[in-house]
């Protein structure tokens, strides 16, 4: 392994992790962020391409071990760090990554979409809290879904606060940023997915009342307004979680974690995983 010590914040290879919270470069470069040991280690076992990893110096100790060998390493002080980044850097450790972005699903049936272990996909209309991106991503790994899809309006997947939130599950998962969720949607009916709505109706089929098909597509609507019209004209079902002492709503991810157990109660299947896995 070969680290280079750097001892400036001029040094041009540290571009990419400078001043993170009030600039989107990343994006532009079509690269992002992982933050802290677990995202970061994760990151390193992936199929994502990385083209380098940040860490202070008394981040080394606890960390040096896991580090790569074919990849740059750049050590810097820790007070130098924080400067760079432009916050408090508690966790000591980043790394870049190379997007690899979806625009649509596979249609094959070979593909992981419509495998025997693999039913359930969650859906994302206008998802702007990149909190709830990072949420719906982690709880579509729990339940063994087989992808999340995103449409135009939603938090950037990739961003530094999804990866963390999701615990790098984007690193593992197909995650899709689709220009025209409607049409990936009536694609997904074509597969044979049952897709269905969830909004706030008390006329609409009751959660405990619904029994899933066997292949389903969730979708969540936008944290102030729901599913779009447009959207929920290619929703084949509408379902509501009824609420008791005058609740009017739920939180998105709480919804999701709500619907995909459910589902996952109903159709149950030993689902290998997907990877995370330990971390130290």
């Amino acid at each position: 392994m070969v680290i280079e010590d750097i001892d400036s914040l001029d040094d041009s290879r540290l571009d990419v992790y400078r001043d993170l919270k009030t600039r989107n470069v990343v994006r532009d470069a079509n690269l992002f962020i992982a933050e802290g040991p677990t995202v970061v280690e994760r990151l390193l076992r992936s199929r994502f391409e990385v083209q380098s990893v940040l860490i202070s110096e008394r981040k080394m100790e606890s960390f040096g071990d896991r580090l790569p060998a074919d990849i740059p390493i750049y050590r810097l002080p820790h007070s130098l760090a924080q400067q760079l980044v432009g916050y408090s850097f508690h966790s000591g450790v980043m790394a870049s990554g190379v997007r690899q972005t979806l625009v649509s699903l596979p249609v094959e049936p070979e593909e992981r979409l419509s495998s025997e272990n693999r039913k359930l996909i969650l859906a994302g209309d206008r998802i702007v809290d990149p909190e709830n991106v990072g949420a719906l991503i982690r709880i579509a790994s729990a339940f063994g879904a087989a992808a999340v899809i995103f449409g135009p309006g939603s938090a950037d997947p990739f961003s530094r606060r999804v990866l963390r939130v999701s615990m790098g599950n984007v690193l593992f998962l197909p995650v899709v940023e689709t220009p025209d969720l409607p049409a990936e949607l009536a694609r997904l009916t074509s597969l044979n997915y049952e897709v269905c709505a969830t909004i706030l109706d008390p006329l609409v089929t009751p959660l405990h009342e619904h029994n899933f098909h066997d292949h389903t597509a969730l979708v969540f609507g936008n944290e102030y307004d729901g599913v779009s019209a447009e959207v929920l004209a290619s929703c084949r079902k509408r379902l509501t979680i009824p609420m008791l002492n005058g609740t009017d709503s739920l939180n998105i991810a709480v919804s999701a974690g709500i619907f995909a157990h459910a589902f996952r109660a109903q159709h149950y299947s030993p689902v290998q995983p997907s990877e995370p896995g330990p971390s130290r």
